[in-house]
Order: C-alpha cells, then sequence, then structure tokens
C-alpha cells in the first residue's frame, strides 16, 4: 500500500516517468491489476512513456483479466475501435505480457518459492510438528514457532493452488501441497497462456 499510495501521488503531482516506472516494474509484476491498466493508461495518452495503442491496448487485456468491469469497457472500447492489423500486434504484445504478468504466472512463481521454502528445511515437502526453530516475522514482530511458520506457508500453499485450479480450469490439478506436480502445473500454465480470446 506504501507503494501504492507513493506512485499515485507522484502521478498526481505529474511526475508520470517515475510513475509509470514503479506502475511498470514494481506493482505490474506483482499482478497488481490497478497498476497494469495505468500502465495501459499512460501508454495511451503517451504520459510518461511515448504513446503506444498497441502496448496500451494490451496491457489494458492484462489488466481486464479477472474481468473488472471497468477494465473490461476500457479495453472493449479500445479494442473495438482498432483494426485487424492492429488487434493481430495487440494479441502479440498481449501474449508476452502473459507470460509474464498474468494471474496464474504470478501465482506460480509464489508457489514454486514456497515449496522450495518449506523443501530446504528437511528436503521434504511434509513438515513436522516438532520444530525447536522460532521466527521473528519482521512486519509485526511477533515470534512463531516454526511448526506455525510453515503451518501458515502450507494454508498460503493450498490457497494459491485452489486459486490456479479456479482460475485456469484445472479439473484435476491436485491442491495438496505434498501431492502437487510442479511439472504438470507448470505445463497447464503454459498452456493456459499461450490459448486466449
Amino acid at each position: 500500500m506504501a507503494i501504492q499510495d507513493k506512485v499515485d501521488a507522484l502521478f498526481d503531482a505529474g511526475d508520470f516517468e517515475r510513475a509509470f516506472f514503479i506502475y511498470r516494474n514494481e506493482l505490474a509484476p506483482l499482478g497488481d491489476k490497478y497498476a497494469q491498466y495505468m500502465v495501459g493508461y499512460m501508454y495511451l495518452t503517451g504520459m510518461g512513456i511515448d504513446e503506444d495503442q498497441i502496448l496500451a491496448s494490451a496491457w489494458y487485456r492484462l489488466a481486464a483479466e479477472r474481468r473488472t468491469p471497468e477494465f473490461v469497457a476500457v479495453r472493449n472500447q479500445l479494442l473495438r475501435n482498432m483494426g485487424d492489423d492492429d488487434i493481430r500486434r495487440s494479441d502479440s504484445e498481449y501474449l508476452k505480457l502473459r507470460v509474464e504478468y498474468s494471474d496464474l504466472v504470478v501465482l506460480l512463481t509464489s508457489v514454486k518459492r514456497n515449496l522450495r521454502e518449506v523443501e530446504g528445511k528437511t528436503g521434504t515437502r511434509i513438515q513436522g510438528e516438532n520444530n525447536a526453530m522460532t521466527i521473528l516475522d519482521p512486519r509485526s514482530g511477533r515470534a512463531q514457532s516454526g511448526g506455525e511458520y510453515y503451518r501458515e506457508i502450507r494454508l498460503e500453499l493450498e490457497d494459491r493452488l485452489k486459486l490456479m485450479k479456479e482460475i485456469g480450469g484445472f479439473e484435476g490439478m491436485k491442491t495438496d501441497p505434498e501431492e502437487v506436480n510442479l511439472r504438470e502445473l507448470e505445463r497447464d500454465v503454459n498452456e493456459y497462456i499461450a490459448s486466449f480470446d
């Protein structure tokens, strides 16, 4: 939220180049749909970056990925005003963005990070309850046992896996972190990204 407040203040103050940089490089990679929309808007209007309707449309399409009505409306309006050749170029740019910033890619990256963290503890995804380690959360200052810490990571993993299953429509996907097949999940995500309307 602090970054969002900072970038909004920069934008409001007319420092469009810095605002664009933060939206594009700090918030959009996290899956922040508003930031992705703002990158598109800034490309469309030439604020802080050279005007580019093709890139604007690609970013608007990415921002509309969750079907937020406002983002869908601006995406549709822009695409309606484009010719077939421009739409093909927008498709190409949109596909490049999906490979990096799609919700499923962002989720997959966080799943991989959490799995590495959990596996790094014992070399396996299965975690025992007996753990003498104490973790201090730098944000809250709260101390917790290693068991609690890894339990929280496991719950986050399950939530992310369930969300990935829902977003991608991955029928047979396992959502238990001990059962997930990462190679299959990566393949499913890549196939999903490559096919779009």
